[in-house]
C-alpha cells in the first residue's frame, strides 16, 4: 500500500505542472515567420518575391543570400540559394497571429534559368 501511495505522490508531483498548460493559441506580437518557396518543379536557384501590407519587417536570409528592397508597405525579396533546393528566408512581422500576404513573381532553376511560369508555386510559412 505504501509503494502505491508513492507511485501516486510521483505521477501527481510529474503531471501536476502540466495541467495549466492548456493551449492558449497563438499570442498577438512582434516575431518572425519562416518562409519557404515551395515549388511543383523541385530544386530552384533562386525567386523574387513580394511581401505587401503592413506590419512587414526586415527580411533576412536562412541559407543562401538575400537581397531586399523596400518601397512603403512592399517588401521585394531575391533569394538565391548556394546550391539548388528549397529557397528559405525568415521575415519579421509586427503580428504573428497571421503570416504576410506575398507572391511569388520570378523563379529560376538550378542552372539559373527562367521558369515559364510560376503557377503552382506557393509560400509556406511556419513560426
Amino acid at each position: 500500500m505504501k509503494g502505491a501511495s508513492v507511485l501516486r505522490l510521483l505521477v501527481v508531483v510529474a503531471v501536476g505542472p502540466l495541467a495549466g498548460c492548456g493551449d492558449a493559441g497563438p499570442q498577438s506580437g512582434p516575431g518572425s515567420f519562416t518562409a519557404t518557396v515551395v515549388s511543383p518543379n523541385g530544386a530552384e536557384g533562386s525567386a523574387l518575391v513580394s511581401f505587401f501590407g503592413p506590419g512587414i519587417g526586415n527580411v533576412s536570409s536562412a541559407e543562401g543570400r538575400l537581397f531586399s528592397e523596400r518601397a512603403g508597405d512592399t517588401v521585394r525579396v531575391v533569394v538565391a540559394a548556394d546550391a539548388p533546393g528549397e529557397l528559405h528566408f525568415v521575415v519579421a512581422v509586427a503580428d504573428t497571429t497571421a503570416p504576410p500576404q506575398g507572391d511569388v513573381l520570378q523563379v529560376a532553376d538550378g542552372e539559373d534559368r527562367l521558369r515559364s511560369t510560376v503557377a503552382g508555386y506557393v509560400l509556406e510559412f511556419r513560426r
